[in-house]
């Protein structure tokens, strides 16, 4: 296997979601071996639980270990342990937060990304903003004791909070320290400007996940979407921002032989982009 040299101004950072069909240890040693240095752990129920989100605590220290053993860096956690809209039981919720909360501290990991409303509210349905804040804003200061920034995942193509209105909502019931999650996949889906919601939600964006998406379809493999790298790249580095921007290709019906291929060539799309925009400057 060839490695992928990463450059610098490209994202550094590749989600586990990608390798889903390996283990936990087999997804990080490919990470490492496609060169790169950092990685975002993904514990999402029923799709890829290389943080195993039911799990028992010692699973879940287990596989804390297995992070440290890896060499690279963890830079956050997205898991989806269910939401505080009504879907799920609460007590299940809080309890399930409460051991991620344990595997990030255990992992060195300093931020735990978690969504907002469930998947299976149906497309007219009004987000529980009121609901949903408070119980983000006590898990927010809890992680905040033990040194852990949260985030959530908006807006999020196919749950409540699924544009920029009702993100702008929620976050005016929310903590100024919880940040967001900024999927460009989520916002060009809905038929939003990526550019715009970056200018309206910069302030509280923590980390970046890059995925290329069409209208109504987010799970496009890097150029065969619709979104504009090249400015969101410009309003990045404008901004300077100086957290994590992730590599997430959870993505269906590629081109690509393996996961490998559709890697290396993501990343060649997005540098050929960085490198243009440097000649333009």
């Amino acid at each position: 296997m060839t490695d992928v040299t990463v450059d610098e101004s490209v994202p550094s950072t590749h989600s586990s979601v990608s390798l889903r069909q390996q283990d936990l240890g087999s997804a990080l040693s490919t990470t490492r071996g496609l060169g790169f240095a950092s990685i975002d752990l993904v514990g999402l129920r029923g799709l890829c639980e290389h943080v195993p989100v039911n799990g028992t605590r010692a699973d879940l220290r287990a596989a804390a270990r297995t992070v440290l053993r890896s060499g690279l860096r963890a830079s956050s956690v997205n898991a989806d342990p269910g939401s505080f809209d009504g879907h799920d039981d609460p007590d299940e919720v809080r309890r399930r937060i409460d051991q991620l909360l344990g595997f990030v501290v255990d992992a060195g990991v300093p931020l735990l990304v978690l969504p907002c409303g469930e998947k299976t509210a149906r497309p007219g349905d009004l987000p529980e903003t009121a609901r949903m804040a408070e119980e983000i804003n006590r898990v927010a200061e809890t992680a905040s004791r033990r040194g852990v920034r949260v985030a959530i995942e908006a807006p999020y193509f196919g749950r409540p909070v699924n544009d920029l209105a009702r993100t702008d909502a929620l976050c005016a019931a929310l903590d100024p320290a919880v940040g967001l999650a900024f999927d460009v996949s989520h916002i060009e889906a809905a038929d939003e400007s990526v550019v715009a919601a970056w200018d309206a939600l910069r302030e509280r964006v923590a980390i970046v996940h890059l995925r290329d998406a069409a209208s109504g379809d987010i799970r496009r493999v890097i150029g065969a979407g619709r979104v504009d790298f090249g400015a969101l790249f410009g309003r990045i580095d404008a901004s300077a921002f100086d957290g994590d921007v992730v590599l997430e290709l959870e993505t269906r019906d590629g081109p690509y032989a393996t996961k490998h291929d559709e890697v290396r060539a993501a990343v060649a799309h997005l540098t050929a982009i960085c490198e243009k925009q440097e000649i333009a400057s």
